[in-house]
């Protein structure tokens, strides 16, 4: 039994497994669109058996690219609202008494 006597559907979910793994090895959802659209294709095999394979190209490629999209969109949006962990400031770990202290001090060589 080869690869290409399996049937279409568990063929797609290979696919999706392959991109899932590929997606636990980024971290900005890079290949999880392409996943979803491979389940979707899949389903979508499952329910209509025999679709040429132009079609579930298509529909994988379809709902791929929307998923891709809205990720995208949503990690942006969600970037946006966050701090970066780039960011840090090493005052900020201080406590008050001793940040005033520093900024104090830090004013006084800038002058």
């Amino acid at each position: 039994m080869g690869l290409f006597d399996l049937p279409d559907w568990s063929i797609w979910g290979i696919i999706a497994v392959v991109f899932l793994v590929v997606e636990i090895m980024t971290t900005v959802y890079v290949a999880l669109g392409f996943a979803i659209g491979a389940v979707a294709a899949g389903v979508v095999v499952w329910l209509v058996p025999g679709l040429p394979v132009v079609w579930q190209a298509l529909v994988w490629a379809a709902v791929g690219l929307v998923a891709w999209l809205g990720l995208s969109r949503w990690h942006a949006r969600r970037r946006a609202t966050r701090r970066d962990i780039n960011d840090f400031d090493s005052r900020d770990s201080l406590p008050p008494s001793d940040r005033r202290r520093r900024s104090a001090s830090d004013e006084d060589s800038l002058r």
